[in-house]
């Protein structure tokens, strides 16, 4: 068994949020030098007051020109009580990166996910991912994804500061909460409004530039809750000949929208 692989492996296992669980498993299988083996494990995530269950079959393949191993993806399949209701994708792994466990997780229960990603051409870029649940899958039995790149329009930071967030006040706990919220996470919050305290839950929801938000229950809560923004005056009436010149003087002063559309990721 080749030592370094074992370590690079048991690397990307913790760093995927696999944990440490599957490394007795990893090196009996390494041991045995087959072709191609599998990792089976479950995760549980907490939702509301009960538990969500994922299970998750990691598949490695040795090379054709050494004896390393490598995890080129994983199937992610979220458990329901009516097994027709299950929802399954394989996630791909590039170099021991790519979405975590819990994102995944996060993914498959209709959340977005805010990542950095490659395209073919092998660039990075960052762009919000969800997965088309209602729709049928693709080809190879994998749900369409959708992506919301940064010329889309969605910013999070201006999303959440239209809701009374306590946690808004104090640095370490906004930093704290914009990480779960990128991560796809169901985030607590404090909402502080008329001298009241009240727990409520966050998710992001790119697609329509805003937030999600549940009372303590995770009952679907209207946006009634969002900060009133004072009333505009109204603008002067402006003459034509000098909006045009206007217009045409601040040309540069916007940046022009830039096609956003990626090829590809696979998911």
């Amino acid at each position: 068994m080749n030592q370094k692989n074992f370590e690079y492996l048991k690397d990307g296992l913790k760093y995927l949020g696999f944990g440490e669980s599957l490394y007795n498993d990893l090196e009996k299988n390494l041991a045995k030098q087959e072709p191609h083996f599998q990792l089976a494990t479950t995760g549980e995530y907490k939702h509301g007051k009960g538990l969500d269950k994922i299970d998750f079959i990691l598949d490695l393949k040795k090379s054709e020109t050494s004896d390393m191993y490598f995890l080129n993806r994983y199937q992610a399949t979220l458990k329901n009580e009516d097994p027709t209701k299950e929802v399954s994708q394989t996630f791909y792994i590039n170099k021991n990166a790519g979405f975590t466990a819990k994102e995944a997780f996060n993914l498959l229960s209709g959340r977005a996910v805010h990542k950095e990603l490659t395209n073919k051409e092998g660039q990075p870029f960052k762009a919000w991912v969800q997965l088309e649940l209602s729709e049928e899958k693709d080809k190879n039995n994998n749900f369409k994804v959708k992506q919301y790149h940064e010329g889309y329009g969605f910013e999070l930071e201006k999303a959440v500061s239209k809701f009374p967030i306590k946690e808004l006040n104090d640095e370490m706990l906004k930093e704290r909460m914009m990480k779960s919220l990128i991560k796809g996470n169901i985030t607590t919050v404090t909402f502080a409004k008329d001298g009241k305290e009240e727990t409520m839950n966050l998710s992001a929801n790119p697609q329509f530039k805003n937030i999600n938000v549940y009372d303590a229950s995770m009952k679907k809560v209207f946006q009634e809750n969002e900060k009133k923004e004072p009333q505009q005056k109204p603008e002067k009436k402006v003459d034509k000949k000098e909006s045009q010149k206007q217009e045409a003087g601040d040309e540069d002063s916007e940046p022009r929208k830039k096609n956003t559309k990626r090829k590809g990721m696979k998911v």
